[in-house]
C-alpha cells in the first residue's frame, strides 16, 4: 500500500511520519486472549488467524449472502478463506476492506487487494510464513511497537497469565451490578468474607480489585447498554455502579463507559454463534440526563473516576463531548470525556467526526486517542489508521479554519492524542 494512504496534503505527511507513525501503542482496551498470549500461540493457517477471532468479516460474509457453514460452520478452513476473498472486491467502503488491506500488507508484505483469482496463491504463502518462529502469536504483537496493553477480565478470571509488564488487565464489570448467587458464593470464597450486605459486597469486592490493581490494572470497563437506566436512575445496578466508581477512584482508575449497544437481536444467530458474534446492533440515542445524574452523584460522593465515554450512536457524540467541560477536577486534564469512535463508528467517518466533536464543544489537544477493542492481533493496525486520519484532519482543520498553528505545535497535538494522553491517564495514582 502506498506510504501516502489517508494522507491528503504534504502537511499531513509530514504529521505522521515526523510525529505519529512512530509513537508507542497504548492500547487501553481490548478482547485478545491472554491465553494466546500466554502460550506464545502458533497459527496453523491464515483462517485460524484472521478470519475466525474477527466479527467484523463475519458480519460482511452474512451481509453478502455466504453460507454461515462459510462463516463460523465446520466449513474447510480454506473454504472459508476462499468465501471471503470472492466477497472482497465489494466490500470496499467498509472500513473492513481498509483494515483487511493493511493487515496484509503491513504483516505479511502482501499488497495486492484480495479477490476470488488470487485466493490460493495469498492462502499458501500466508500459511507458509506462518509455520515460522517469526509468525507466532507474541511475534506478531511485536511488530506494532505496543508498549501497554490492557486485555479485558472479569473479576472471578485467573489472573495468573498477566506478567505486570507489557500485558495487564483491564477489569471487566459488568457482573458486579447484578451480582448472581454464584458471583456472590465466589466472591465470599476468593476474599475470605462472609457477604450479607451491600458494604460486605463492596468489601469483597475490593479485596479482588486490589489483586486487579497489583497486575497492573488501570481501567475499569463497563457497557451501558440500551435501556441501562429503563429501571431509573435510582436502580441496583446503576446505585451499584455508583459504589464501583469510589472502588475505582481510590486506586486512580479509569473509568470506561460503553453506552447505545443493542446485543439482543438475532436469536437464531446468538444461537450460532454466541454473545460476540457480530450480530450487535446500535439502540436508540442515550439518556444523557440519567448519565449526567450517574456522574453527578459519584462526583458528589467524591467517587468520580476519570472517565471515557464511548457512545455507539454517532448522534450522541456531541452532546457527550460537551460534558468534557461540565465535570472537571483541579490538576487533571479532561476528567469526563468523549472517548474513540467504537465499534460500528471506529471508521473515516467516526472517527472525524469524534475529532470534530471534540474539537467544537471540548479541547481536541486532551483526546484520549484510539483502542483497537478487538479479539484479533492484527487488529492494531487500526492505530496506524487512526494517526492518518488524525493527521489528515488536524493539516486540514489548520489551513482552513486559518489557525496558523506552527508545524511543531501541531505535532505535539498529534503526540499527545497518539500517546501522551493514554500515557498519562494510565500512570495517574491518587
Amino acid at each position: 500500500m502506498k506510504d501516502s494512504y489517508l494522507l491528503k496534503t504534504k502537511g499531513a505527511e509530514r504529521l505522521y511520519f515526523e510525529y505519529a507513525k512512530d509513537q508507542p501503542i497504548i492500547d487501553f482496551h481490548n478482547h485478545l486472549s491472554v491465553a494466546d498470549i500466554a502460550a506464545d500461540r502458533k497459527f496453523e493457517n491464515l483462517s485460524e488467524l484472521w478470519l475466525a477471532p474477527d466479527p467484523y468479516k463475519h458480519r460482511l460474509m452474512r451481509i453478502c449472502g455466504v453460507d454461515e457453514h462459510f462463516v463460523t460452520g465446520d466449513a474447510d478452513p480454506y473454504e472459508k478463506f476462499q468465501k471471503y476473498c470472492e466477497i472482497f472486491p465489494y466490500i470496499a467502503g467498509n472500513p473492513v476492506y481498509d483494515w483487511s488491506r493493511m493487515e496484509l500488507s503491513d504483516i505479511f508484505g502482501i499488497d495486492e487487494p484480495l479477490c476470488a483469482e488470487n485466493a490460493g496463491y495469498v492462502y499458501s504463502k500466508v500459511g507458509e510464513m506462518l509455520r515460522s518462529p517469526e509468525y507466532s502469536n507474541n511475534a506478531i504483537l511485536k511488530r506494532f511497537n505496543i508498549e501497554k496493553q490492557f486485555p479485558v477480565a472479569s473479576l472471578t478470571d485467573d489472573l495468573s497469565p498477566f506478567d505486570g509488564g507489557e500485558i495487564a488487565p483491564s477489569l471487566r464489570g459488568d457482573n458486579l451490578l447484578e451480582p448472581t448467587k454464584e458471583i456472590l458464593e465466589l466472591l465470599s470464597e476468593e476474599s475470605g468474607r462472609q457477604i450479607n450486605d451491600t458494604e460486605s459486597y463492596i468489601g469483597a469486592v475490593g479485596v479482588l480489585i486490589d489483586r486487579f490493581d497489583k497486575k497492573g490494572c488501570r481501567f475499569a470497563d463497563h457497557a451501558l447498554d440500551a435501556g441501562f437506566f429503563d429501571g431509573g436512575f435510582d436502580s441496583e445496578r446503576a446505585q451499584m455502579l455508583v459504589r464501583l466508581g469510589g472502588e475505582y477512584t481510590k486506586r486512580g482508575w479509569t473509568l470506561l463507559l460503553h453506552l447505545d449497544a443493542k446485543r439482543k437481536t438475532s436469536t437464531r444467530l446468538a444461537q450460532l454463534t454466541g454473545p460476540a458474534g457480530g450480530y450487535a446492533a446500535v439502540g436508540g440515542q442515550f439518556n444523557i440526563s440519567a448519565l449526567c445524574e450517574l456522574l453527578n452523584e459519584m462526583e458528589s460522593a467524591g467517587g468520580l473516576p476519570d472517565t471515557v465515554i464511548f457512545p455507539l450512536n454517532m448522534n450522541d457524540q456531541a452532546p457527550l463531548a460537551v460534558l468534557q467541560g461540565s465535570f472537571s477536577q483541579n490538576g487533571v486534564s479532561s476528567k469526563v470525556q468523549l472517548g474513540p469512535a467504537w465499534w460500528w463508528c471506529d471508521h473515516a467517518l467516526g472517527i472525524e467526526n469524534t475529532l470534530n466533536c471534540i474539537s467544537s464543544f471540548g479541547v481536541i489537544s486532551e483526546f484520549i486517542g484510539m483502542t483497537t477493542d478487538s479479539r484479533s492481533i492484527l487488529s492494531f493496525v487500526r492505530h496506524d489508521y487512526f494517526r492518518r486520519l488524525l493527521c489528515s484532519w488536524l493539516d486540514n482543520r489548520n489551513s482552513a479554519m486559518d489557525w496558523e498553528l506552527p508545524i511543531r505545535t501541531r505535532g505535539e497535538i498529534i503526540s499527545k492524542i497518539c500517546y501522551g494522553n493514554a500515557k498519562k491517564k494510565m500512570e495517574r495514582k491518587i
